[in-house]
């Protein structure tokens, strides 16, 4: 079981084979829900996921996520999701 990466907010990874935004970072690692996300540039999401020792997953496989557009906390992550992975 390898330890959680170590990520911050505004880091892109990819959760499930899917680009991800990294919002919250929570800590510590054992938490099951590390890190908020925000997902899907032409309708974005956010979606708390976790480590499970080899990769990054959904916490709530289904879960189709919060309007991350609706959220001012986000708006900055949602600006980032929206200028893609290599804007920055």
């Amino acid at each position: 079981m390898a330890d959680r990466p170590a990520v911050k907010p505004h880091d892109w990874i990819k959760v499930e084979g899917v680009p991800c935004v990294v919002a919250v970072v929570r800590g510590p690692p054992e938490l099951s829900d590390d890190i908020e996300v925000v997902f899907n540039p032409k309708t974005p999401a956010n979606v708390d996921v976790k480590w499970t020792g080899e990769a990054w997953a959904f916490s709530r496989p289904g879960d189709l996520g919060g309007y991350a557009d609706r959220y001012p906390r986000l708006s900055a992550y949602v600006h980032t999701l929206k200028a893609g992975p290599y804007a920055r």
